[in-house]
């Protein structure tokens, strides 16, 4: 289709998931940088058939470009999160068991000490706003943070933001999935994009949004 429309610009939403799980384990993670995934080399082994659709997206843009010159944009999120986010995420998830919390331990799935860059989606949306023009070879550009959050320390912050003392305790009986991933961000930087949402900022609008719902 985009062959006989020609469209202006392709936005090519890929995913975290795409980089390569070697680079995100425990003994050697690092923040996941846009050339960490080669396509016409050694890719890795994305995280599950999740990252292997969003890599397949991501190489049809590269021969939709190279063979019929169809612009586009690769981008690639992190933890996004938001206030009206499903509760099949682990971020409104979290924060509606702190609202809802009255033992003294609020639960956390996983070790609790993976980590994870989390990114409003309002910032989400402006970086592809303030960059989509600024790439046309089907490129990629992560969308994150550049810090890393383990799930022991959102827990801790949203339960602080909602002025409750529990302590958090790990679910070793729940899957974590990878240890680390975060996204380096010296590409945003230089095309203009720094998220402007802070973290506690998020989590404040989030568990006022979680409260209004619930009642």
């Amino acid at each position: 289709w985009a062959e006989r429309a020609r469209p202006g610009k392709i936005i090519n939403f890929s995913s975290s998931a795409a980089y390569p799980v070697a680079l995100q384990r425990q003994d050697g993670y690092r923040l996941l940088k846009e050339d960490d995934i080669i396509l016409d080399g050694d890719i890795g082994m994305p995280d599950l058939t999740y990252g292997w659709s969003k890599l397949t997206a991501e190489f049809l843009g590269k021969l939709a470009f190279d063979r019929h010159g169809l612009k586009s944009v690769v981008y690639r999120p992190f933890s996004g999160y938001g206030e009206d986010q499903d509760m099949s995420y682990p971020f409104p998830s979290i924060a509606a068991r702190v609202l809802e919390l009255k033992d003294p331990q609020m639960p956390v799935w996983g070790s609790g000490r993976q980590l994870r860059d989390f990114v409003h989606i309002q910032d989400c949306v402006r970086a592809v706003i303030s960059t989509m023009d600024k790439i046309d070879d089907g490129s990629a550009m992560n969308i994150s943070s550049g810090q890393y959050t383990s799930f022991i320390d959102l827990a801790a912050l949203m339960l602080e933001r909602a002025g409750k003392r529990a302590s958090v305790a790990p679910m070793s009986d729940k899957p974590e999935g990878v240890f680390a991933r975060g996204g380096d961000r010296t590409l945003q930087a230089a095309l203009g994009f720094t998220p402007s949402i802070p973290l506690a900022k998020g989590i404040d609008r989030a568990l006022e949004h979680l409260a209004v719902v619930a009642h």
